[in-house]
């Protein structure tokens, strides 16, 4: 492509609210056009770069079995009813739309309901299973933020793959080789090496863990507990922690009650005190789905992780219970709640972290007080068990090893996710086994964020000076920057502009009549591997000024050496 064919240009200003340094190099750099908050268009280079992630992905899909399909973004009402996923409250984040007519429809957020009912018209037999299918296309979200570029959009590129399989030994073997893919996606997009699988929350699907793929970056808004050594990643959300011991010789003291009126937090409680914070006591009172109450107790400087509670209590959900609820177990307002006096109905769950402590406080089921010097086997009975139901917080143990966790920040780029029987089920979509019995089918999802991978390969591979593009995914191999507009200079440059292409190198060329200053910057900021110059000068010496984007100095090559390098004795 020659830069005058090439409607767009590099810019200098990016729109005022666009914060995140992935747009801003790409808008800079004409990849794409900013249309609101979240939402961005491709431009020719950006739709280079995604055509590259995009075949990469679909070329290790289809190594792996996987089928090509291509959904519909409208979605029919009925089929989300069926697994009681219309309501707003059900599923967050997603639009809906109607027809003329009044009709209301879903707009593409997943396509677990559509793909299911698509394979009840075929799948009949064991003879069908398994297999897997999968789509490209634009998904949209109502996401409350969209301030992170491509990171995190309404309107994004996702690839997302359903596997259907007769059990879950089946299954188990289809996730594992479709996660093999995943691996070799992210390396071949020279991400490999910092991008994990960590364990995430499998959700009210399945007991088990989902399988995020994270890649380490300050501008991540997840955040990783990890010990490397071990190969143990897993998303805070999930992350099992251990707190540190406290170490306090002191003798049990008489409790009592303090009264403290207006304290707000537990560092000014603690202070208010005198205290350790981690003396503190944080109680909070939950409903679960099944209408039990619960006291939910974790040392002061933690808050209580509902994934893990909900686990913990083998609920589909649990809620945090409302004031009237809180006040009449309690007989205090919210913020004042403590283990001691409970009514015997309420089910207490202990944070590990609460043990091992003497002298503690908590609340005492009094407005406006709290009990000190509380201890265990003194004002409260001894534990039979603790349990990990804290968000992990920095100085935080893996469990089972026992060592420190490190804490990274992440973008997920990808998840696989076990479904077990879920949507089958609900869409009554089963197949007949060899007895003649009818069956369930074991799904799984696994998504990758094409777009978003853009993003973070802008956010990655980028320096003051623009971006840097891995060979897998650029526009554009060669960067020709033709100086000066002399017959001599423009012929040489369509030369070797033909000889690249021919050699299946990809070439930009600039053919502009402007400043060499200007061409070099563009250079830059497109972020192509290689820079090569043709001016008066290298035409008179019969060589080419060859630089690598990721390097500082230039070298000189003749025709022949960079011949060389494009054809099977050498490559770029």
């Amino acid at each position: 492509m020659k830069a005058t064919q090439l409607f767009t240009k590099t810019q200098k200003t990016v729109p005022a609210d666009e914060k995140a340094k992935n747009a801003q190099l790409l808008i800079k750099a004409g990849f794409i056009h900013k249309e609101m908050s979240g939402v961005y268009a491709f431009l020719p280079l950006g739709v280079k770069v995604i055509e590259n992630i995009k075949n990469i992905v679909r070329q290790e899909m289809n190594a792996i079995g996987g089928q090509e399909v291509v959904m519909t973004t409208l979605q029919p009402k009925e089929i989300w009813q069926k697994t009681d996923r219309w309501d707003d409250n059900k599923v967050d984040n997603w639009f809906k739309t109607k027809l003329v007519n009044g009709t209301e429809l879903g707009v593409g957020l997943t396509h677990e309901e559509p793909i299911v009912d698509v394979v009840g018209q075929y799948v009949h037999s064991y003879k069908d299973l398994p297999f897997s299918v999968y789509q490209i296309q634009s998904k949209f979200r109502n996401e409350l933020r969209a301030k992170s570029g491509l990171l995190r959009g309404r309107e994004f590129l996702m690839k997302d793959m359903y596997s259907f399989s007769k059990n879950q030994t089946e299954h188990d073997r289809v996730y594992e080789e479709i996660a093999g893919a995943y691996t070799k996606v992210y390396k071949r997009l020279g991400l490999g090496d910092i991008t994990f699988r960590a364990k995430a929350d499998g959700g009210i699907f399945t007991e088990k863990y989902s399988d995020e793929y994270q890649t380490l970056s300050e501008a991540g808004e997840d955040t990783l507990f990890c010990i490397p050594e071990d190969n143990i990643y897993y998303n805070q959300e999930v992350a099992p922690s251990k707190a540190p011991n406290i170490k306090d010789d002191s003798p049990q003291a008489p409790m009592k009650e303090v009264e403290g009126v207006g304290i707000v937090g537990v560092q000014e409680l603690a202070k208010f005190l005198k205290i350790p914070v981690e003396k503190t006591t944080k109680t909070m009172l939950y409903q679960t789905n099944d209408g039990r109450i619960v006291a939910a107790a974790v040392r002061g400087n933690y808050n209580i992780n509902e994934i893990k509670l909900r686990k913990v209590l083998k609920a589909k959900e649990v809620h945090l219970a409302p004031p009237e609820i809180v006040k009449k177990v309690t007989k205090a307002d919210i913020g004042y709640a403590g283990l001691l006096n409970l009514p015997k109905d309420v089910q207490i769950v202990i944070d590990e972290s609460c043990l091992n402590r003497v002298n503690f406080e908590m609340g005492a089921n009094k407005t406006n007080c709290h009990s000190i010097n509380v201890n265990w086997g003194q004002d409260l009975p001894e534990q039979k068990q603790a349990y990990d139901i804290k968000t992990a917080k920095e100085g935080d143990f893996h469990p089972d090893t026992g060592k420190l966790y490190q804490i990274k920040k992440a973008v997920e780029v990808g998840n696989i996710f076990p479904l077990e029987t879920k949507y089958t089920d609900l869409l009554d979509v089963y197949y007949t086994d060899e007895s003649g019995k009818q069956q369930s089918i074991v799904m799984g999802c696994y998504g990758i964020g094409v777009s978003r991978l853009m993003g973070v390969l802008a956010e990655h591979f980028s320096d003051s000076k623009g971006l840097i593009w891995p060979k897998a995914v650029t526009p554009f191999m060669v960067y020709l920057a033709q100086i000066g507009t002399d017959k001599s200079i423009t012929n040489e440059s369509q030369e070797l502009y033909n000889i690249l292409q021919a050699n299946g190198v990809e070439v930009f060329w600039d053919n502009r009549d402007v400043r060499p200053g200007e061409k070099f910057a563009d250079a830059d900021l497109y972020g192509f591997p290689y820079r090569l110059v043709i001016s008066k000068k290298t035409i008179e010496q019969n060589v080419y000024e060859l630089k690598e984007r990721t390097k500082d100095q230039t070298q000189m090559v003749t025709k022949v050496d960079l011949i060389k390098l494009v054809t099977n004795k050498g490559t770029l």
